[in-house]
């Protein structure tokens, strides 16, 4: 008679169950936090007698901590005690509100272990406690977020003791009404950069991208009620690692577009939130273009004014894999036949984006239906094409397409377009094809 073991720590290695237990335990956390995720290691100690003491000497499984440190929120500090005590030195991630006022004792207890958070978020309403809570500098400190809420915070500047401590730090989010000045403290360490800045002039924005050279991925978030403020012309920052740049705001980012050297950027998202004047926007988007000849992805959402801006971006940048256009529904006719037909490959012969993989448009399209195939048609790899490889078919397959905010096509030219897509995998969705 075969007796099958049923609990894994029989029969599977531990540093496997391990394993697994900690993927578990980082899925069910992210990316919804809430207060009771630091609970679950406990969940797994109700299994069995094994899994308790399994759980309890695997360090890891306590490394998450996700508490609320307003006064009379913590509901046990020799609880806190216990955890990290579990944790052993394993690097901590941390999740920490500290609303007003602000419970200085449990602030003491987790800075206390300073020395080993390797991801912080502090959402904070009060920093009163900042003189009071001694630490052993964030040697371990990679991910740093900060939020503090809508307000004015006092004495935010001091955060700039965590920036100045943490000499792996090179992931930083700084969603603020602050000024963020204190990002900018040994900001070349910096490979990431999420900025979210509200009332902030777009020049200090600036000088922050001027501190961090090194940034390869950089996304700006800028939320301003203020009258535009011309930027004047400076001398433009070199960012030689840059991949990657997304601009959500307003007219005041043009002036990121102008002061951005970025050879090596290969993905450009913008994203303007209101139509506040933007004539000057294609302009400052060029002379960024003409640093970047590299780029494979950009989008741009409310940011054309006319259709021969959009031809002007996709004649002088023909590295383009992934394009995406968004309009206002409001403003007809920024994309016609002229667009499609300049896209519709010719022959064998040169053609623009000869690599384009993905062409999202949305609104403001006027376009034949006949016009929309034929271009898609033209961008198929030819079937009988015997002598091209692999690699260079897929060159010149434009595998997905999305149009909204247009009428729907014809049934019978549906039906021409799903035999396209059947036979050469294409995916196409939005209005044009299913009338939503």
């Amino acid at each position: 008679m075969v007796v099958f073991q049923t609990d894994p720590l029989t029969a599977i290695p531990c540093e496997l169950v391990g394993y697994i237990f900690y993927l578990w335990l980082v899925d069910s956390i992210y990316p919804d936090i809430t207060y009771s995720d630091s609970q679950l290691p406990v969940l797994l100690c109700l299994v069995s007698k094994s899994w308790r003491n399994f759980v309890y000497s695997s360090p890891v499984l306590w490394s998450h901590i996700i508490i609320d440190a307003s006064k009379g929120a913590v509901p046990a500090l020799h609880a806190l005690k216990k955890r990290l005590q579990r944790s052993q030195i394993a690097p901590l991630f941390l999740d920490i509100v500290v609303g007003e006022p602000s419970d200085r004792d449990a602030l003491r207890v987790l800075f206390a272990e300073s020395s080993r958070f390797c991801h912080l978020t502090l959402s904070i309403l009060d920093l009163s406690w900042r003189n009071d809570i001694l630490v052993q500098g964030f040697t371990q400190l990679a991910k740093f977020t900060v939020h503090t809420g809508f307000q004015v915070l006092p004495y935010v500047d001091t955060l700039g003791m965590i920036f100045s401590s943490a000499p792996r730090l090179r992931y930083v989010k700084w969603h603020s009404m602050d000024d963020p000045g204190p990002v900018a403290v040994n900001g070349h360490q910096l490979h990431f950069l999420h900025l979210t800045v509200i009332h902030t002039p777009a020049t200090r924005v600036l000088d922050v991208l001027v501190a961090c050279p090194n940034l390869r991925d950089v996304v700006i978030r800028f939320y301003g009620e203020h009258e535009y403020i011309h930027i004047p012309p400076r001398e433009r920052m070199s960012l030689p690692e840059l991949r990657s740049l997304v601009l959500d705001g307003n007219r005041d980012l043009t002036g990121v577009l102008r002061s951005v050297q970025a050879p090596l950027l290969s993905r450009l998202d913008i994203h303007w939130r209101s139509f506040n004047g933007r004539e000057d926007g294609l302009e400052a988007l060029h002379s960024l273009l003409e640093y970047s000849p590299h780029l494979e992805e950009i989008a741009l959402c409310r940011f054309l004014e006319t259709e021969e801006g959009l031809i002007s971006i996709l004649t002088t940048n023909r590295n383009l894999v992934t394009l995406t256009v968004v309009s206002e529904p409001y403003r007809k006719r920024l994309i016609t036949r002229k667009t499609f037909q300049f896209l519709t490959r010719q022959g064998q012969d040169d053609y623009p984006l000869p690599q384009l993989e993905k062409l999202v448009f949305r609104n403001a399209l006027d376009v034949e239906d006949v016009v929309v195939v034929r271009m898609i048609e033209s961008r198929m790899a030819p079937p009988d094409d015997k002598e091209s490889t692999s690699r260079s078919r897929r060159a010149c397959i434009l595998n997905s397409v999305c149009l909204s905010g247009c009428k729907r096509m014809a049934a019978e030219t549906i039906s021409q377009l799903e035999a396209v897509c059947q036979e050469s995998g294409l995916r196409v969705e939005g209005d044009f094809v299913n009338g939503n």
